[in-house]
């Protein structure tokens, strides 16, 4: 399965016509509907039932059509995401901190990274650090 096959199916069912959904994709009917046999060929089932010139939407088609919605926003996401790392609006950093005399610099420095990015997730891990013998 192609996400162009997605697509493809997305723009059937908005329409219920095969021929406008084609004319909205920028493809000729015979191409549509050959891609569309070939989806329903790789599912097993047809996602539409065909009367004519009409065309009504199968339960096998509504469920596609749920999933392909949640699929279409996963890769939205995927891409805004990728888009707030590139920008360096987004992603992860990891801070270990010993405890010493710098403790309330570190602090601030913190406060002031969150501050200018956001939307970064921060993991800030305080460490104790015991000398040889000596725990308290």
């Amino acid at each position: 399965m192609e996400i162009r096959h997605l697509h493809y199916f997305m723009a059937v069912c908005e329409e219920l016509h095969f021929t406008k959904a084609a004319e909205k994709l920028g493809i000729s009917q015979p191409t549509l509907s050959q891609q569309i046999r070939v989806l329903e060929d790789e599912l097993g089932m047809p996602l539409f039932d065909r009367i004519g010139k009409k065309i009504v939407v199968t339960e096998a088609g509504s469920l596609l059509f749920s999933y392909t919605i949640e699929v279409f926003n996963t890769l939205q996401n995927v891409k805004d995401s990728i888009k707030d790392l590139q920008a360096l609006e987004g992603g992860q950093i990891s801070i270990g901190i010993m405890p010493s005399d710098l403790d309330y610099r570190i602090t601030q420095l913190v406060i002031d990274f969150h501050q200018k990015f956001p939307k970064v997730n921060k993991d800030t891990c305080f460490h104790r650090y015991y000398a040889a013998g000596s725990r308290k």
